[in-house]
């Protein structure tokens, strides 16, 4: 393995990891706000839609950050031939 190839699998670990962080948070969020720690921790409605919309964005990157996993490496002519399939 070169050192381009050797960067390249470095880079797609530390997105493979921050994948998995952030899926552990949307978990812990998702558990929080839809369990019986909200209610206890007595939050505004305000910080509550906060909360909320927190969470989708969380969903949104974990989203791209799947869609680049899935993509790496591919050249777009790749990319291109296998949508022509679908």
């Amino acid at each position: 393995m070169n050192e381009t190839e050797k960067k390249v699998d470095e880079a797609k670990e530390r997105v493979e990891k921050e994948l998995d962080e952030l899926n552990e948070k949307i978990v812990k969020l998702t558990s929080f706000l839809y369990g019986r720690k909200l209610t206890a921790a007595g939050l505004s409605y305000a910080m509550k839609d906060c909360l909320e919309e927190q969470l989708g964005v969380m969903q949104r990157y974990a989203a791209i950050l799947q869609r680049r996993l899935a993509i790496w490496g591919k050249t777009d002519e790749e990319l291109n031939r296998v949508n022509k399939i679908y």
